[in-house]
């Protein structure tokens, strides 16, 4: 039986779930919009910490006298405390959660860095909101937005047939839009079915419904469009599918959880030359009203771990492959100042955001050179009552988007960014160099 293209424009979603992939396809009737060619071999990787992470015991101002009084509980002890689980010092004023050990040596070399005081000034404060914010880059109303990285690709050229892929079970915020993307549970789960129809039968049904002649002009040109379409995604699938069939031996051991996991995959996915060009990945569990743990124990640094963890064993398994690879954590908003009552933080304000990969280095490198080195970056606004944003929150002397667009411009050369970021004047924060 023939598939017609209203039962494969159907049956898309569940066919693709079931292979372990989703694709986006291109919206007809969309503006057209200017490409331009993207760096050849770089890659930014998106580290989604959804429900509003707490930025101050990740990256704790233990030079700040009003975090012991704000944080009498959760407070990360100093680093010249007796405490065996104390802040490790970066710089005198701001110290690495002790959970947080493993990327200490990035942050030496300078392949790491922590920008503070991130957000925006119409923070909501809200799970949904925020992360829309985060994800669409647009402030306000997000409701018909697509992702910001979606635009990136939108707005560019890449140097392959796999240029944006989420390692999940659906393709996230972030990612939604006219250009082409995969969510994949797995490599390792990326089978067409069997046991049903072979695979070759389903490629060709799939080639068939977006080929399909009509005799009308718009349906010719949406198949047209379609047929483009079809021929990319069935060969982005073919390349992720040969990919499943080779043994990969990481070069080194990711810890146990979703997030090493995840991280394992996006290497392999770099390492495989398949052009890919954006990854995200989320890890959750960051909504610590409650319990979030007395200094370096518990909930919030079993989590912390996992992430400084995860980072390590990426950077350590693509090895001079890092060069060419960025990565950053983005997540809701921050916590507030002062722990509440249940020994957790609610929904703040400002936040911090780690930044990893040779782009880094590089910027690093050049402000040691003027006799500026940083491990952290940006402009601290302190945690005095005068001083906090409605004297709750870390108030926010970076805007978020000057980071995201300093990302996309600088280490993937896209200089579309007003249309990346639309509706922001962007100032220089010189956290990459490319």
């Amino acid at each position: 039986m023939l598939m017609s293209r209203r039962f494969f424009l159907q049956s898309t979603g569940a066919l693709a779930m079931y292979m372990g992939v989703t694709p986006l396809l291109a919206v007809p009737g969309g503006a057209a919009l200017p490409q331009m060619q993207v760096r050849r071999n770089k890659t930014l990787v998106v580290i989604f910490l959804r429900g509003g992470a707490d930025g101050l015991n990740m990256v704790v101002p233990f030079g700040d006298e009003h975090y012991y009084k704000l944080r009498r509980q959760i407070a990360i002890a100093s680093p010249g405390s007796d405490d065996p689980l104390k802040a490790i010092d970066l710089d005198g004023f701001f110290g690495l959660h002790p959970r947080m050990a493993s990327c200490k040596p990035l942050f030496d070399r300078g392949v790491a860095v922590a920008a503070h005081a991130v957000g925006y000034s119409r923070n909501t404060r809200s799970h949904f909101e925020e992360q829309d914010t985060w994800e669409t880059g647009i402030v306000g109303n997000t409701v018909n937005s697509d992702g910001w990285l979606n635009r990136h690709l939108a707005t560019s050229t890449g140097n392959g047939q796999v240029r944006a892929v989420s390692i999940g079970d659906s393709l996230p915020r972030i990612l939604h839009g006219k250009a082409q993307a995969f969510a994949v549970r797995g490599l390792d789960d990326l089978v067409l079915p069997t046991g049903r129809l072979p695979a070759e039968k389903v490629a060709a049904a799939l080639e068939h419904a977006y080929c399909t002649d009509r005799p009308d002009k718009a349906a010719a040109d949406a198949a047209d469009l379609l047929a483009q379409t079809a021929g990319t995604t069935l060969e982005g699938l073919e390349e992720l599918r040969v990919l499943t069939k080779q043994e990969y031996k990481p070069a080194a051991e990711y810890p146990r959880g979703s997030l090493g996991t995840k991280l394992m995959q996006v290497a392999r996915l770099i390492k495989a030359d398949v052009g890919l060009e954006v990854a995200e990945v989320d890890l959750g569990g960051w909504d610590t009203h409650q319990n979030q743990g007395t200094g370096g124990r518990g909930t919030f640094a079993d989590l912390v771990g996992q992430l400084s963890d995860s980072l390590a064993a990426f950077n350590k398994d693509l090895g001079d492959r890092m060069d060419d690879v960025v990565v950053v954590t983005l997540t809701d908003f921050g916590r507030t100042a002062a722990e509440n009552g249940t020994a957790g933080t609610d929904h703040g304000w400002a936040n911090a955001m780690l930044v990893m990969g040779g782009a880094v280095q590089r910027a690093n490198k050049a402000a040691a050179a003027e006799g500026k080195p940083r491990l952290v970056a940006g402009r601290w606004p302190g945690l005095a009552p005068d001083q906090l944003n409605q004297r709750r929150d870390l108030l926010h002397t970076t805007d978020f988007r000057d980071v995201l667009g300093e990302l996309v411009r600088v280490h993937l050369g896209n200089q579309n960014i007003q249309t990346v970021l639309p509706s922001h004047t962007f100032k220089p924060v010189g956290l990459v160099t490319a």
